[in-house]
C-alpha cells in the first residue's frame, strides 16, 4: 500500500506542476482568462484536496486517486482544446491605443480586425483589406522598414460573414468594390483572391530581411 501511495503523490505532484506550467503559458501566449483560471482553479484545488487528504489519512488513497483523476482530466481537456481550436480561445482584443501598421489609425472598432504574428511582434490591422495589401504590397512596406525581423507564424481574421475568427488559410479573401473581405462561405459567383503565392511570397521576403 505505501508503494501504491508514494506512486499516487508523486503523480499528483507532477500533473500539478504540468497545471501551473500550463497557467503560465496559456497566460502569456494570449489565450482568454477564462482557460487561464479554468487550469488555475483545478491546480489550486488539488493542492486543497491534497492537504484534506492529510487530515483525513484513511481515505488518504482515494482522495488523492480522485484529485490525479480530476486533475489530469481537466489539465489534458483544456490542453487538447485550446491547441485544436486556437481561433476560439484565444484572446484578439488589439491593447490600447494600439494603431493599424497600414493606416497607422488608432484602431476602435473591432468589427474585422486582425491580428499578425511576426517573431515576438502581434500587428493588429482594422480590417481585412489592410491585411492584404501589407502582404500584396510587401516590398512598399520592407522599404519604410517598420516591419520586425523574424518568423511569420500566425495570421488570424475576423471573418465579414460570421464574425469568427479564422486562421488566414481557412478563409475566402473576396474583392468588393475595391475593398478586401474575409468570408467563411463567401456568395457564388464572387471572385476568390488566391492567397497561396501572395502568403509565401509575403513569407520569403519577410525571412530573407530577416537574414
Amino acid at each position: 500500500m505505501f508503494k501504491e501511495t508514494t506512486i499516487l503523490i508523486v503523480l499528483s505532484r507532477v500533473v500539478e506542476f504540468l497545471g501551473i506550467i500550463t497557467t503560465i503559458f496559456l497566460m502569456f501566449r494570449g489565450y482568454k482568462l477564462k482557460y487561464v483560471y479554468i487550469v488555475g482553479g483545478v491546480v489550486v484545488l488539488s493542492l486543497i484536496l491534497s492537504l484534506s487528504g492529510l487530515l483525513a489519512r484513511d481515505y488518504f488513497e482515494y482522495i488523492a486517486l480522485g484529485d490525479l483523476l480530476l486533475t489530469a482530466s481537466v489539465l489534458g481537456g483544456v490542453i487538447l482544446y485550446v491547441s485544436m481550436n486556437p481561433e476560439k480561445t484565444k484572446d484578439f482584443t488589439p491593447p490600447e491605443r494600439c494603431r493599424c501598421p497600414v493606416c497607422n489609425v488608432q484602431i476602435i472598432k473591432e468589427d474585422e480586425l486582425c491580428t499578425m504574428k511576426i517573431g515576438g511582434y502581434t500587428y493588429y490591422f482594422d480590417s481585412c483589406d489592410h491585411l492584404v495589401k501589407l502582404i500584396k504590397e510587401i516590398d512598399f512596406f520592407l522599404t519604410k522598414n517598420n516591419l520586425p525581423s523574424g518568423e511569420v507564424k500566425e495570421i488570424y481574421v475576423k471573418t465579414k460573414d460570421t464574425g469568427n475568427w479564422k486562421k488566414i488559410e481557412n478563409v475566402h479573401i473576396v474583392e468588393e468594390e475595391g475593398v478586401y473581405r474575409a468570408y467563411e462561405r463567401p456568395q457564388e459567383g464572387k471572385e476568390v483572391l488566391d492567397l497561396k503565392e501572395l502568403l509565401e511570397n509575403f513569407k520569403n521576403k519577410i525571412g530573407r530581411r530577416k537574414a
